[in-house]
């Protein structure tokens, strides 16, 4: 997917975006932590370091300044990283997501 600041600004920018709903959590079976790449606006070229920063256990960092990525080895599941995120690209397994979903660990 190919897009430039201006498509990006333009979405952000729109009367909607901050009010839509949340995308169901869906986890794939056997993930825990789940980056949507197509939500992240780093991923999407923008300026957003809101995640790597509310880590406090430096389990996320970002390659080459604009593409975010989990170390699964520090990750401990807290979600500081879901509660500050502007567009819910980050879902993580906790018992609350496991109930809305049916599913268990």
């Amino acid at each position: 997917m190919d897009c430039s600041r201006r498509d990006l600004l333009k979405g952000l920018m729109s009367s909607d975006f901050w009010e839509r709903p949340a995308r169901p959590a869906v986890l794939p079976e056997g993930v825990d932590i789940l980056l949507d790449k197509d939500a992240c606006i780093a991923w999407g070229k923008g300026i957003c370091t809101r995640c790597e920063d509310a880590c406090g256990e430096h389990a996320l960092f970002f390659v080459g300044m604009m593409n975010p990525r989990v170390l699964l080895d520090r990750c401990t599941l807290c979600a500081d990283c879901v509660d500050v995120c502007p567009t819910n690209a980050i879902v993580v397994r906790s018992p609350k997501t496991e109930a809305q979903t049916g599913e268990s660990a």
